[in-house]
């Protein structure tokens, strides 16, 4: 299939952010701070694939930003690293535009859940 200039241009704006997103998750799971102690410890792959039911190859590809993190992941890995989702997605630019695709996103993910009760 051959994407039209348009097409090619928001796909890699698109992959760039899950790229840069994967750098930050990767930075998050390698700082995260124990709340009782207060020292850094590093997040295994495999520990955080444990929080998702997922696999720590899965993590990997997230992190490289060869796989898309779905929304309600990137909530659950925000809340288990004890990080802000601001943390993950503060650094881009358009902001706006940002938090209305977050917020559709999220709306979609929301109605999923609802619907596999």
């Amino acid at each position: 299939m051959k994407l039209s200039h348009k097409a090619k241009k928001n796909f890699e704006e698109d992959n760039q952010f899950y790229i840069d997103l994967g750098k930050k998750l990767r930075a998050a799971r390698k700082t995260k701070v124990n709340e009782f102690t207060g020292k850094e410890t590093l997040v295994t792959q495999t520990r955080v694939a444990q929080v998702l039911k997922s696999t720590f190859q899965q993590v990997g590809k997230y992190e490289k930003g060869e796989n898309r993190i779905p929304i309600i992941k990137l909530i659950k890995i925000s809340k288990f690293l004890n990080k802000p989702l601001s943390y993950f997605i503060d650094d881009f630019q358009e902001p706006e535009i940002l938090s209305d695709k977050f917020n559709n996103a999220f709306k979609i993910e929301l109605e999923k859940l609802q619907e596999n009760k």
